[in-house]
C-alpha cells in the first residue's frame, strides 16, 4: 500500500513539475520583436533537429557563433561544412521558458533546452540587422 502511495505521489509531482514549462511555441510574446526573435528561434530548432545545415546557416549572422557544450565554437560560416550528425546526435532538442530581453537592436533569450532527459540552460544573443533578427551566439 505505502509503495503505491509513493509511487502516485512520485508521479504526479513529476506532472506537476513539468508541465510548468512552457515550451518556445507557447511562449506569449508581448509584441512584434519578441515574434520575429520566436521565429528565428524556431526556424533555428527546426533546421537544427533535421539536419539541414542551409537553413541552419540563414538563422546565424555573417558574424555569428555557436558554442557547443564541449566549448567547440563554429562560426557561422563554417556551419554549411560540418555533418548533419553533429547537430542531431544528441536527439531533438526543444527549448523551454524563455526569457527575451531587447536593449535597441541587440536581444538576449535566455532558456532550458531539453535534449531528451537531459536539460541545461542556453542563451542565444540575437541581433536586428535591416529589419531582421539573427542569432549572433548561441552558448
Amino acid at each position: 500500500m505505502k509503495r503505491t502511495f509513493f509511487i502516485g505521489l512520485f508521479l504526479a509531482a513529476s506532472f506537476l513539475l513539468n508541465s510548468c514549462d512552457t515550451q518556445l511555441n507557447d511562449y506569449q510574446a508581448k509584441n512584434e520583436n519578441e515574434k520575429q526573435i520566436i521565429a528565428v528561434l524556431n526556424t533555428y530548432l527546426d533546421a537544427r533537429n533535421s539536419g539541414n545545415l542551409q537553413n541552419l546557416q540563414s538563422t546565424f549572422h555573417e558574424n555569428g557563433i555557436y558554442i557547443s557544450g564541449r566549448g567547440r565554437e563554429i562560426k557561422a560560416s563554417e556551419i554549411v561544412n560540418t555533418k548533419p550528425e553533429w547537430w542531431t546526435s544528441d536527439g531533438e532538442v526543444k527549448l523551454y521558458d524563455p526569457e527575451i530581453t531587447i536593449n535597441g537592436n541587440k536581444a538576449s533569450v535566455m532558456t532550458t533546452a531539453k535534449y531528451g532527459s537531459y536539460s541545461t540552460a542556453h542563451i542565444y544573443s540575437l541581433i536586428n540587422e535591416k529589419g531582421n533578427w539573427l542569432i549572433m551566439k548561441v552558448n
